[in-house]
């Protein structure tokens, strides 16, 4: 039993760092509903395509793909995603972020939030990088980078 409950918490712990690193934080609830499930699976699949997107204009490579591919994997863990959710990637490969969903590293110095993308909202990646006064190859930077830490903090939970 107590094998058990480190499983479960370190699946727990993977897929909170997982889910903080992806999407913005879904209201204060115990349980969430399937719609706020639903946004945060497409929200994780967006980022997915948005890495593609990023590999496709030479700012990241196939190992950032898998980093992110990893992190979908670790945060669906079996639950049933619809369609809408899945065809998020899609829209991602094409450059697009849908909200809700956080891109880039946000500093407590801009209360503006310019990289927030809110939910029924759709942006550019090259528009919201221009918020931030960044560039698109920063901000796939930074999402590559997000990606191989949530990697790094899964194997270290594994291992443990």
């Amino acid at each position: 039993m107590t094998g058990f409950r480190i499983a479960l918490a370190r699946c727990r712990a993977y897929c909170a760092l997982a889910c903080t690193l992806s999407f913005a934080p879904l209201q204060a609830q115990d349980i969430p509903t399937d719609d706020q499930l639903q946004a945060a699976f497409g929200a994780v699949y967006n980022r997915l395509g948005l890495m593609e997107y990023c590999t496709r204009k030479g700012f990241a490579d196939a190992g950032d793909v898998a980093n992110t591919r990893k992190t979908v994997v670790a945060t669906i863990a079996g639950m049933s995603v619809t369609a809408v959710a899945l065809g998020q990637q899609e829209v991602g490969r094409r450059g697009d972020i849908v909200g809700p969903q956080i891109i880039g590293l946000m500093g407590s110095g801009n209360p503006a939030r310019p990289g927030e993308v809110r939910e029924g909202q759709t942006m550019s990646l090259a528009d919201n990088a221009r918020a931030q006064h960044s560039s698109e190859r920063l901000l796939c930077n930074q999402m590559a980078e997000q990606a191989s830490a949530v990697q790094r903090a899964g194997s270290i939970i594994a291992s443990e």
